[in-house]
């Protein structure tokens, strides 16, 4: 009798590991969650196609990339609605009443969908409502005559999504979503200059306000010399412009996320020492936070929804350790290893979210290794 009931005790213990990790890789960390609080999960089987990416919806639920867009509540663990929308890069911006996904055309999407009706293969906005359905298509590529927009990262909506701006090569511009009328903030040789300095290019954009912009980009001196990282801020209204050059601290402008009132600008590779610049465009100020080591951030950076932490991503032959940080200690709260039998996985940098309300963090492997499926695993931690 003893041993049954010892062999059923097992038989639980496997069951509940199983439900807790939702796929086949292993997590080993050095902490939980709030016992009082569920940690969101991801079952990848649910999406049709490879997943090409994950990215931060609102509160538990996130937008998952994969055969088209599907909205997913991970405290659920199920599909609320999809979209056909097919990108080859995509980001996604929250707002008020829905979602604005902005990215590259993917020209081999479905036959006769809306996403591939034109023949550009520019960057296009889709607005979508709370329940997401399609109820805006903006291809920038076609609203403007003598300038062209490249990067998916300089484009960006208010809070009430009224207004999108967005910068091309020569200049910034302002849209109205109501009218679909643009009109130029700045020309960057024109007025683009400040402190003894010009832009260049303003490669990542976000709203602080209704009519104030933030930015980080690439700037030159007056005296001339070569482009170097810099940031500030520019007033739609009357194109009243801030520039701060790091002289120290290169950005990279390609990997700047925004968390809440927190800017996070990571360092470009090359030039990595393990150190994380934040800005809180709320006070205008500069934060950094010091890494657990000088390699640390190399292998990617990854900001929370609402800002309240950062995860690094250190790669390992067989595995990825993640490392999450308060921002406002600017101390690591948990540590977790995720490994599997396939390297495979750890050849590239992971997609990691973290969803604040919940405590949960999601590790997105292999979504740009085409030999492999797409693996995602969920793991808690006290906040």
């Amino acid at each position: 009798m003893k041993t049954k009931f010892m062999c059923m005790m097992l038989i639980l213990a496997f069951a509940l590991n199983l439900s807790a990790c939702g796929n086949s890789s292993e997590k080993t960390g050095s902490e939980s969650s709030d016992n009082n609080t569920k940690i969101g999960t991801v079952n990848d089987s649910a999406f049709s196609g490879k997943i090409s990416g994950c990215y931060y919806a609102d509160g538990n639920r996130i937008i998952v990339a994969a055969d088209k867009l599907y909205l997913y509540d991970t405290q659920k663990s199920e599909i609320i609605a999809s979209a056909d929308i097919f990108l080859n890069e995509l980001c996604v911006q929250p707002y008020s009443d829905g979602y604005f996904i902005v990215g590259e055309e993917n020209s081999s999407g479905s036959t006769g969908s809306f996403a591939t009706a034109q023949s550009s293969n520019g960057v296009k906005g889709y607005l979508l409502n709370k329940d997401f359905v399609v109820e805006n298509t903006i291809s920038f590529s076609g609203l403007l005559n003598d300038d062209s927009v490249l990067q998916m990262t300089s484009v960006t909506i208010s809070q009430d999504g009224k207004q999108i701006a967005f910068g091309g090569l020569q200049g910034l511009y302002l849209y109205d979503t109501s009218s679909q009328k643009v009109h130029a903030i700045l020309n960057y040789s024109e007025n683009g200059r400040a402190n003894n300095m010009q832009i260049v290019t303003m490669d990542s954009l976000a709203f602080t306000g209704d009519k104030t912009l933030t930015y980080v980009g690439m700037g030159i001196s007056s005296n001339g010399g070569d482009g170097v990282s810099v940031y500030g801020t520019v007033s739609t209204d009357n194109a009243s412009l801030s520039i701060t050059k790091k002289a120290d601290y290169e950005v990279d402008v390609e990997e700047v996320q925004k968390g809440g009132n927190l800017l996070v600008m990571p360092q470009s590779f090359n030039k990595n020492n393990g150190t994380l610049l934040m800005i809180d465009t709320a006070s205008n100020t500069e934060k950094k936070i010091t890494f657990s080591s000088s390699s640390e951030g190399k292998d990617g950076v990854f900001c929370s929804e609402q800002g309240k932490y950062v995860a690094t991503s250190i790669l390992g032959e067989a595995s990825v350790t993640i490392n999450i940080y308060d921002t406002a200690s600017g101390k690591v709260i948990h540590t977790e290893t995720v490994k599997d039998n396939n390297s495979t996985y750890f050849q590239r940098v992971p997609q990691i979210l973290i969803l604040d309300g919940s405590g949960t963090c999601i590790v997105v492997l292999g979504r740009g290794i085409g030999e492999v499926s797409t693996l995602i695993t969920t793991f808690g931690f006290k906040r």
